[in-house]
């Protein structure tokens, strides 16, 4: 009886042994570390306008004075107080020239004049935008023209691009002779407001510098 055990034990322990064989070919060491607390920080795109943070600086052309020229000037410090580069964009918005009413004079050259509601002074006033006392870009202040200077900075300026800290005097002037004119701009005036934008510097498309296209948000 003992022989006949001893076979079926040998067979056993072979299994056993294969078994634990196979088994082993799936373990493998493993060693781990888990590092805590990952943290991504976005830099900033800020800029300061002539000491305010606000970038919209509206003004008016009115009330001629004893010259009949009509000029004018306005200079703006940019200055790119965030932590990127930035591509300083320039553009007008919200033009608005304003009839103001029609009286004997201006009807006597502008016949229409009691039923307009546009005025005519943006069509004898160009407007020169200069970055660091170098003009750039010119248009005049008709409604039909409110995206020129937008446009013109896009296509026609080198990128201005401003690294942290960096500042540039960005001037608007403008001037018209008194005899580009005549009654027809009596007692009209015109608005605008002036738009300056950093736009973070990086490889790709373009970016818009339309009013009525895209404003990049509020300023």
């Amino acid at each position: 009886m003992d022989k006949l055990k001893k076979p079926w034990v040998s067979i056993l322990l072979i299994i056993l042994a294969a078994g634990g064989a196979i088994a082993g070919t799936w373990a493998y060491f493993t060693a781990t570390r888990t590092a805590e607390t990952n943290t991504f920080t976005a830099g900033t795109l800020d800029l300061n306008v002539t000491g305010d943070s606000i970038a919209n600086k509206p003004f008016v052309i009115t009330n001629m004075g004893a010259n009949a020229n009509i000029s004018g000037t306005q200079d703006w410090t940019i200055t790119n107080t965030g932590t990127l580069p930035g591509r300083l964009l320039v553009r007008i918005t919200n033009l608005d020239n304003q009839e103001n009413g029609c009286n004997d004079q201006e009807s006597s050259v502008e016949t229409t004049c009691a039923n307009d509601t546009i005025g005519e002074l943006g069509g004898v006033v160009t407007l020169n935008v200069a970055l660091d006392t170098v003009d750039k870009v010119a248009s005049t202040l008709t409604n039909a023209d409110v995206l020129e200077i937008g446009d013109e900075w896009n296509d026609t300026v080198v990128p201005v691009i401003m690294q942290p800290g960096d500042t540039h005097v960005i001037t608007m002037h403008w001037a018209t002779a008194e005899n580009a004119y005549g009654n027809e701009i009596q007692s009209d005036s015109l608005t605008f407001d002036t738009v300056f934008q950093l736009i973070q510097a990086i490889d790709g498309p373009t970016p818009a510098n339309r009013s009525t296209t895209n404003q990049f948000g509020d300023l």
